[in-house]
């Protein structure tokens, strides 16, 4: 059943804690002088975001002691091979029928840990979400089934590159649904835990959910329009059917979000993040991330719907997609 509510707020900076109350909260050497400097910068950063007229608030977590770069290559490894769009049927435009606000009752948000396997948490959450829809169940199934064993590629690649699925050095939703999860056995996560590392490819106990292919969110090339990127349009419509997954480029901003919407928002074509639409306000979406429910506003993030370069953190420039079920044969 979909919830529908708007949520708006903004709260006040926040004061970060001293180093040592960090690391001692996030279990680091508070003897350690690198780890030290990327907090102080971290902090830096952070208070110059709280100065300028962005509306969200930002706070230290338990990345603020990693560089952006050792961060970026250690957590963003969204792979941006070609989408896996062959023989895939498109989510119907809904001409005029979006809502002005939608808020989808998905399973609670997961943590990656160090380990680069957003794709395999936008993939689970896809296939919990889209569970939950149709039958009200909550389950929570296994990303390291997907980390160990899941190798897909798009056909232009096959090995750990760009082009493929390769555990903790990262992957991509769509070629999960549309090949090694396809009609496949999906373990349920007390079976198979996540151990935010790779290894060896096991089993687990079956959950029964299968997957049976996916559907992209309407593109503008789907429209004759010559383009594979979606526009908010698009999305908005396929969002008011269910959670959709995507892909994001993530930054600064986004590793330290703490609450509210944030408006200041990059338009940049560069993807390096798999999350997932959860709804939207007539001003913003609302994302479910995989950093844990510490982070943010529970584990997601609520940012402006801006329309210009590629979208907001990129979000328009790479099909979204939904996990298409079947239960006893009959597609959900």
């Amino acid at each position: 059943m979909k919830a529908v509510f708007v949520l708006l707020s903004t709260a006040s900076a926040q004061t970060q804690p001293t180093y040592e109350q960090w690391a001692s909260q996030y279990g680091f050497n508070g003897d350690e002088a690198t780890i030290r400097l990327n907090y102080e910068h971290t902090v830096n950063a952070i208070e110059a975001l709280h100065t300028s007229d962005e509306t969200a608030t930002f706070k230290v977590n338990q990345f603020s002691g990693m560089s952006w770069d050792d961060f970026a290559a250690t957590m963003l490894n969204f792979h941006g091979g070609a989408p896996a769009l062959s023989n895939v049927p498109f989510l119907g435009y809904i001409e005029g029928e979006a809502d002005d606000a939608v808020d989808w009752d998905v399973t609670p948000a997961k943590d990656q840990g160090s380990c680069g396997s957003c794709w395999a948490f936008g993939t689970i959450g896809g296939i919990e979400a889209k569970h939950k829809q149709a039958t009200g169940e909550t389950v929570s199934l296994s990303e390291q089934q997907l980390i160990d064993c899941d190798k897909s590629c798009d056909g232009q690649g096959t090995t750990c590159d760009e082009h493929c699925n390769c555990g903790c050095d990262g992957g991509q939703a769509d070629w999960s649904y549309g090949n090694y999860l396809d009609n496949a056995p999906t373990y349920t996560e007390v079976s198979y835990p996540y151990k935010a590392m790779n290894g060896q490819c096991q089993t687990g106990t079956d959950s029964g959910i299968r997957v049976i292919g996916f559907t992209a969110v309407q593109t503008m090339a789907s429209r004759g329009m010559g383009s594979q990127g979606m526009t908010d349009a698009t999305l908005a419509a396929a969002v008011t059917q269910g959670a959709v997954v995507v892909a994001v480029a993530a930054n600064f901003q986004f590793q330290v979000y703490s609450g509210g919407v944030l408006t200041n928002v990059p338009t940049s074509c560069g993807l390096n993040h798999q999350v997932m639409v959860t709804g939207y306000g007539p001003d913003y979406w609302k994302i479910k991330n995989s950093w844990g429910a510490t982070w943010g506003e529970g584990g997601f993030i609520r940012f402006a719907r801006a329309t210009k370069g590629c979208g907001p953190f990129g979000l328009l420039l790479y099909p979204g997609s939904v996990p298409t079920l079947a239960s006893e044969g009959v597609a959900v």
